[in-house]
């Protein structure tokens, strides 16, 4: 994480623990919102008089929207925040910008010789990340990322005949891979909310888990096995 993420979270948290000694010095602001939480809990958990849901849904939240808002701390948090993308969005993707899953990432994978030793690759938490830029060595692919938009393309390499794996676990972000023709696949996605393009054909997913095979799976030499899951993203297996 960059220095200036860092100065970034920490204004943003000071700017809150301000908002939330405002809110908490005014009796009234307290009041009014602590009303609108419990009217929105009451609204949530309630099971029966669907006609009173509605009222209380609305009255809670105009009391927490308007707590929160009636106090100059709350449009300071959100200027700075405004700035802050703006600001990183008027960078080139190269450069990145403010924040680092602006930039992309391009990573040349290496195979070495097993000495026994431990043999760690780091990855990066947050931000874009492709895979196969360059030509590269395979070896099976096993990648966590908490958001972002991953490619990995493997145009740039040759799959030994036998069963390869690629395996993607994310929380938010879009997933790309680029596959040569001629190559067996077996994918198996699970998704809270995201949708799948396989074999020219698109599939939507809400809290399911697909699992698919290419037409000449059985035939091909060479096979690649995709194990992905996302809570929200969308993901593309492309021939090349």
């Amino acid at each position: 994480m960059s220095l200036r993420v860092r100065v970034f979270i920490l204004i943003e948290a000071a700017l809150f623990l301000l908002l939330a000694y405002k809110v908490i010095s005014n009796p009234a602001t307290l009041v009014f919102c602590i009303l609108g939480v419990l009217s929105l809990c009451w609204a949530a958990n309630m099971r029966r008089g669907r006609l009173l849901r509605t009222p209380l849904m609305i009255f809670g939240s105009i009391a927490v929207i308007v707590s929160v808002f009636i106090n100059p701390v709350a449009w300071w948090m959100m200027l700075v925040g405004v700035i802050v993308v703006l600001f990183a969005g008027s960078k080139t993707v190269s450069s990145g910008g403010l924040f680092p899953w602006i930039r992309k990432q391009f990573v040349s994978v290496r195979t070495t010789e097993d000495s026994g030793d431990r043999n760690a690759e780091q990855h990066q938490w947050i931000g874009d990340m492709a895979i196969g830029q360059s030509v590269y060595e395979w070896q099976d692919e096993n990648i966590s990322v908490i958001t972002g938009d991953t490619i990995i393309d493997l145009g740039n390499t040759i799959l030994p005949k036998r069963e390869n794996v690629v395996m993607i676990r994310k929380g938010f972000g879009k997933t790309r891979l680029l596959v040569p023709i001629g190559v067996g696949i077996e994918l198996n996605h699970s998704a809270l909310i995201g949708k799948v393009e396989f074999a020219g054909t698109e599939h939507t997913l809400r809290n399911e888990t697909l699992h698919l095979y290419s037409d000449d799976y059985d035939t091909a030499p060479r096979k690649l096995r995709i194990i992905t899951s996302a809570l929200v993203g969308d993901l593309e297996v492309v021939p090349v």
